[in-house]
C-alpha cells in the first residue's frame, strides 16, 4: 500500500514536469511566431526589452559636454566723468510743434479750453459736432438774428460759415493739405494759362437744353 502511494506521487511529479516542459516549448514557439511589423523583432520580445531597459543603469554613460563660451565684457566709455545729456521728450523736442498730438492730449486740451471759456460771450468750441447746440435765435430791431448770448448771426456770417464747411468737406484744396493721402500743395498749383475761375456750364442747364432739343425733334415728326 505504501509503495502504491509513493508511485502515485512520483507519477504526478513526472506529469507536472512534462506539462511544464510542453508549456515552455509552446510558449517559445509562440514567441518566435509573433509578428514583427517590419521591425525585425517580435512584439513581445520588443516589449520585454523595453521593460528591462527601463531598469537598466544608464548613469555610467558619459554625456557630451556643452561648450559654454563666456560673455564678452561690457563696452564702457573711455571717459565716464562727463556723461551725455539725456534726450529730450519727443513731444517737446525742438521740432517746431510738428509732432502729432495724441487723442488723449487733444481731448484734455479741448476740455480745458471749453471749461475756461464757458462764460465767454461768442465762444466757439474747437470741435464742431453735427449738432453743436440748440441755437435759439430772437429777432432784433435791426432785422438780424442774434443768439441769446448777444452774438450776431447775420446772413453774411451764415453764408460764410456754410461756404467754409463746404470747402472743408471737399478734398483737393489748393491752399490746405488736410490728409497725408492728398498730394502736396505745390502739385496743386494751376498753370498760369489755366482758366481756374471758369467752372463750366451747370449740369441743370445742359439737361434743360437737351430736353428742349429732344422735344423739338419729336414735334417735327407730325405733318401739322
Amino acid at each position: 500500500m505504501k509503495m502504491t502511494i509513493e508511485h502515485a506521487r512520483t507519477t504526478r511529479r513526472i506529469s507536472a514536469g512534462a506539462l511544464a516542459a510542453v508549456s515552455a516549448v509552446a510558449l517559445s514557439g509562440c514567441v518566435g511566431m509573433a509578428p514583427t511589423y517590419g521591425t525585425g523583432k517580435a512584439a513581445d520580445t520588443q516589449l520585454m526589452e523595453d521593460v528591462t531597459g527601463m531598469f537598466s543603469l544608464s548613469g555610467t554613460k558619459k554625456r557630451e559636454q556643452i561648450d559654454y563660451k563666456p560673455r564678452p565684457e561690457l563696452v564702457k566709455p573711455a571717459n565716464d566723468e562727463v556723461l551725455p545729456t539725456p534726450q529730450d521728450n519727443i513731444t517737446t523736442a525742438s521740432a517746431g510743434g510738428a509732432w502729432p498730438e495724441s487723442p488723449e492730449a487733444r481731448l484734455a486740451r479741448v476740455r480745458a479750453d471749453a471749461t475756461q471759456n464757458r462764460d465767454s460771450l461768442g465762444f466757439e468750441p474747437e470741435v464742431d459736432m453735427p449738432i453743436e447746440k440748440n441755437r435759439r435765435t430772437v429777432r432784433s430791431t435791426r432785422g438780424d438774428d442774434v443768439n441769446l448770448d448777444g452774438s450776431s448771426v447775420s446772413i453774411e456770417k451764415q453764408r460764410e460759415d456754410f461756404n467754409r464747411r463746404i470747402a472743408m468737406s471737399n478734398q483737393g484744396s489748393a491752399t490746405q493739405r488736410r490728409y497725408l493721402s492728398e498730394p502736396p500743395l505745390e502739385y496743386r498749383q494751376p498753370a498760369a494759362t489755366a482758366a481756374t475761375d471758369d467752372v463750366g456750364e451747370d449740369e441743370w442747364k445742359k439737361e434743360k437744353r437737351r430736353k428742349a432739343g429732344h422735344t423739338k425733334k419729336s414735334s417735327s415728326w407730325w405733318p401739322f
